[in-house]
């Protein structure tokens, strides 16, 4: 067996004002041909699970590429063009494809289609005909009819935060290789439950998700389920197919399928109003760190939550920080031009500088501060852990500044936290700080709920926040909880 492999990863927030063009991918990991092997084999990425499924089922695996971008704005045509192009031109080089194994995201805008992830299944429909093709998705993904319908496999994430992707990229690879021996024929049932939950509320260790899973398990143990996904969505995707999805994958069983899709998906809608946020106010949240004596406590900038596509420059709780003198506290802000400023007076020396709230509207305005330079940085580390574990970020040029009790870290590219060496690597050890202030809403918690005292998730504003009243949804279908 051959078998095409690769991914093009991308969450895309429709009210981004930031589009994503090719060099967005390739500024943050863009692999093609053998060093897609080469840099993911033994990491923790569908890729690896690619790897092993193809040494565990006996197959070839052929790699393509792995584009892979930071959430922003809607994908270009332009972009999307020349990656599909990649793929097309590894299946015509290469003779007697069986399966292809690909890794979406499952919330992809883009300007070919609103449904990009839907586009770039049906674009290899175009050329592959009726090959098997397997793709995984993020546990966010808003999942459409199209996807079901141009794909034979789906397999989402189980996990949020995200560290089950070798899991799932193995499990897929096994699915692909008995459903190209036929001793199965993979059938795909979905139901979507009509609401929209945003990130926060989609922490999979917890109620009231993990009871989902919970149903998904069980239901994959039955005789005749192949595999059971359950996507939460992404809450800022102004598409039709936006909200939580069920696919169930049985062995040519459509009514079993559908039978338990639905029962996911009333159960779902029966939780609906636990899926409600009520994160603390900005105040109340800074006022609880300083005061909290289990350190350190995490601050969860929820409404800046880089994963789901903000900027990374909210300047809300930093201001905070500062008017009430708190200590021994970390803050995290991408700003290119306060690093240009910081690096070119040097370590050591003091400087003016206009931090964060430069991209939009949406996250404040840039607090005004004079501040010692300790130290400066490549920006490049390597995760050590559970999530991305042995994959290289790359921060930019990335500065340290004092403002009395506060350190902040500016860096030139925006970094979700997904792990502790992004501050070691700057030389802040997280365990010894007092205040870590993190711009994310869930996923930072597989670095950082092992050392937490606390964690306190903060009503923040921005292009992630919990109010989902502030964005002008266009596209998104009527009556969806909780607009209806």
């Amino acid at each position: 067996m051959r078998v095409l492999a690769g991914g093009i990863y991308h969450e895309s927030h429709s009210f981004s004002n930031i589009p994503t063009d090719i060099e967005a991918f390739k500024s943050v990991l863009y692999l093609q041909g053998r060093e897609v092997v080469e840099e993911l084999g033994g990491t923790v990425s569908e890729m690896a699970g690619f790897i092993e499924g193809a040494e565990k089922y006996g197959f070839e695996l052929i790699p393509t590429l792995w584009a892979w971008g930071l959430a922003t704005g809607p994908v270009t045509a332009a972009a999307l063009d020349e990656m599909i192009g990649v793929v097309h031109q590894a299946y015509q080089d290469n003779d007697g494809i069986d399966g292809v194994l690909f890794t979406l995201h499952g919330a992809m805008v883009s300007e070919p289609l609103p449904d990009g992830d839907g586009y770039i299944l049906s674009r290899f429909r175009e050329f592959m005909g009726d090959v098997h093709i397997a793709v995984t998705l993020d546990l966010h993904a808003n999942i459409s009819s199209l996807m079901v319908e141009k794909a034979d496999i789906i397999v989402g994430y189980d996990t949020y935060p995200h560290i089950d992707q070798v899991e799932r990229g193995l499990e897929a690879a096994e699915l692909l290789a008995r459903a190209i021996r036929d001793e199965i024929k993979p059938v795909m049932s979905m139901a979507k439950p009509p609401m929209v939950v945003v990130p926060n509320r989609q922490f999979t260790a917890e109620a009231p998700m993990k009871h989902l899973f919970d149903l998904a398990i069980e239901a994959e143990a039955e005789p005749g389920v192949l595999s059971v996904t359950v996507a939460g969505g992404f809450a800022y995707s102004d598409v039709p197919e936006i909200g939580p999805a069920v696919v169930v994958i049985t062995d040519n069983n459509a009514q079993l399928g559908q039978q338990r899709a639905d029962a996911i998906a009333d159960r779902f809608w029966e939780l609906r109003d636990d899926f409600v946020p009520k994160p603390a106010d900005i105040p109340t949240a800074v006022q609880r760190a300083i005061e909290s004596s289990s350190t350190p406590v995490i601050l969860a900038d929820v409404g800046d939550n880089i994963g789901a596509g903000t900027p990374g420059d909210s300047t809300f709780i930093l201001s905070e920080l500062l008017d009430k003198g708190a200590t021994d506290a970390v803050v995290i802000i991408a700003d290119p031009s306060s690093v240009e400023k910081a690096v070119a007076a040097g370590v050591g020396e003091r400087v003016s500088l206009q931090i964060g709230g430069k991209t939009d509207r949406f996250h404040g305005e840039p607090v005004e501060v004079r501040a010692e330079v300790t130290l400066i940085s490549n920006g490049v580390f390597r995760n050590r852990g559970q999530m991305r574990d042995g994959i290289v970020e790359d921060m930019g040029r990335t500065a340290v500044v004092a403002v009395g009790g506060v350190k902040i870290v500016l860096t030139e590219k925006k970094m979700p936290p997904w792990n502790l060496e992004q501050l070691r690597s700057v030389g802040i050890s997280p365990e010894s700080q007092k205040i870590i202030v993190v711009k994310s809403a869930v996923a930072f918690r597989a670095a950082y709920e092992p050392i937490a005292g606390e964690i306190i998730e903060v009503d923040s504003p921005g292009l992630s926040s919990v109010n989902l009243g502030q964005f002008n949804f266009k596209n998104i279908r009527p009556g969806l909880f909780p607009f209806s």
